[in-house]
């Protein structure tokens, strides 16, 4: 799995202290997301360190087909999503896909301090994602028994507000920040279709 140890524990820590970790498995995919990511990867190439951190916070792996959502309250069984919609899309739309790039633009949110990267499309369209996705990405974290490569980031038409990475054994995706909803709006407009290196 291509995300950084480090990285991987922070997401799943915050997804448990918050609004719940999501923790499922189909064959031998393992899926862990929050509520605004998910990620997706293979039994096999899943570092053993990781599991374990899983694992200290749920108490256990679900069997093949089973979901469940942990909170530090319990663990919940009936649950209706699962985001394997979000892996699966990436999958289904491949030919569609548009790489982004990953400028060297850093925002800084007040009053919280979140940082979030400004990515930059072919068309000079400008799209925000918290930093803390960019800094996961480590090609030195991959197995490379079962992944030689990771492409992205991506976006796709027919789910405009994912962004997503993948390898051969591995796919992250996050939610963009919504730009209407943002401060610096008016800064992001005007960075519109001016080429930003990356």
């Amino acid at each position: 799995m291509f995300v950084r140890l480090r990285d991987f524990k922070r997401l799943i820590k915050e997804a448990y202290t918050g609004a719940g970790l999501y923790v499922a498995r189909r064959g031998n995919q393992l899926l862990f997301g929050g509520s605004y990511w998910a990620i997706a990867t293979t039994k096999e190439s899943l570092d053993k360190k990781a599991l374990a951190a899983v694992i200290e916070l749920t108490g256990e792996m679900p069997e093949d087909g089973g979901a469940f959502k942990a909170t530090k309250e319990a663990n919940q069984y009936e649950i209706n999503e699962v985001h394997w919609n979000l892996i699966d899309a990436t999958e289904q739309y491949e030919d569609e896909e548009e790489k982004l790039t990953v400028t060297r633009l850093i925002l800084n949110k007040h009053p919280y301090g979140q940082t979030m990267r400004i990515l930059q499309a072919e068309d000079g369209r400008v799209d925000v994602l918290g930093e803390g996705f960019i800094q996961a990405i480590d090609p030195a974290s991959m197995n490379t028994e079962y992944e030689w490569e990771i492409e992205g980031p991506f976006i796709n038409r027919h789910f405009p507000k994912q962004v997503y990475w993948k390898s051969e054994a591995t796919t992250l995706t996050a939610f963009l920040y919504d730009r209407d909803d943002m401060k610096e709006k008016d800064l992001l407009d005007y960075l519109q279709n001016t080429k930003i290196e990356g």
